[in-house]
């Protein structure tokens, strides 16, 4: 310390004194494999989930089929990536001899593999009753699906609440909203996807793409209540994600693009009955989709960049008062 300073303690001061600017904590490995198990993994969890709500409410199958079927082929990439990023395939395999209960990467993989399980079982049902052309053990179906929704729900949304548990300063500070926004972020993309899906195969009905942009409207307006109080609460320290490189696609790419114009296409279009032109509808899918693709991307990335920032991490932890920090552990 110079001990020649006075006047009061800054972060500046801090980083001069302290660390000279170099990071204070290990920024995290994670990359494309992570990012791509994030986005597969909200999809399948979010779809399946929708699946189970149709088959207990819906009269038009066509949405319980495209959900089950795409919850199916989303999750099983899921495990490859999964595989991939622990490197060798008994660490994977280590991760099921326990279940950690404080540990979110453990109740995340279990709960993929519980998933994974129910996802296969209910699109292999689906397929029998879609290739025999009759409604093939329906109470076996919905029996499936009940019991796999606990997992789809937790799959949906627990990648938040594993970057809320580090003490990354742009994950841990954010902790309250972080999980919100990827549940609400999941359930807008596989809301897109499912209404992308129906309508290229032109199997929606007028009152099922009605349903459906109406659920796709309530997620994305949850989405944007819950990433603004997010970036609201990070202060400066939102500045790695809103600002510099970042900043410049998630303002276009996510917040606007991704969020706020397809919210405002919807609420104008669909929700009211108007379907509109299919381009545009399908335009509208596609841009939900990119924009949860490049929230889960810039929220890792800026992360990293989070991290090596020594003043981001002094104003977090003068600041915080979320939960306990466990690392960034993968």
């Amino acid at each position: 310390m110079n001990g020649h300073e006075t006047g009061p303690r800054t972060v500046a001061s801090e980083v001069r004194d302290s660390y000279y600017g170099m990071p204070v904590i290990k920024a995290p490995h994670w990359g494309w494999l992570v990012i791509s198990y994030f986005f597969l993994g909200a999809i399948a969890g979010g779809s399946y989930t929708i699946g189970t709500i149709a088959n207990l409410f819906s009269r038009d199958r066509s949405i319980e089929r495209a959900a089950r079927h795409l919850s199916f082929q989303a999750v099983l990439p899921c495990l490859v990536l999964l595989v991939l990023d622990l490197g060798r395939p008994e660490r994977a395999l280590n991760m099921f001899r326990i279940i950690k209960l404080r540990s979110p990467m453990s109740l995340g993989a279990w709960a993929l593999l519980g998933l994974s399980s129910a996802a296969g079982i209910s699109a292999a049902l689906q397929a029998m009753a879609d290739v025999s052309g009759r409604d093939l053990l329906p109470g076996v179906r919905r029996t499936v699906g009940i019991l796999g929704l606990p997992f789809s729900v937790f799959v949906s949304g627990y990648t938040g609440i594993l970057l809320a548990a580090t003490n990354i300063p742009l994950w841990g500070r954010n902790y309250l909203m972080v999980g919100p926004t990827f549940i609400a972020s999941a359930f807008s993309s596989s809301f897109a996807a499912l209404s992308l899906l129906l309508e290229l195969g032109g199997n929606e009905r007028a009152d099922t793409a009605r349903a459906v942009a109406r659920a796709e409207a309530v997620s994305l307006g949850t989405e944007l209540v819950a990433l603004s109080a997010g970036l609201a609460h990070l202060g400066s320290l939102g500045k790695p994600l809103t600002t510099g490189r970042y900043g410049k696609l998630f303002w276009p790419g996510v917040y606007l693009g991704g969020i706020l114009v397809p919210l405002c296409g919807q609420l104008a279009g669909p929700v009211r009955g108007r379907n509109g032109a299919r381009p545009r509808r399908v335009i509208t899918a596609l841009l939900v989709l990119s924009g949860s693709f490049i929230l889960r991307t810039l929220m890792i990335f800026a992360g990293r960049e989070s991290a090596n920032r020594p003043e981001d991490y002094f104003e977090y932890t003068r600041r915080t008062s979320g939960p306990a920090s466990y690392g960034t552990a993968r």
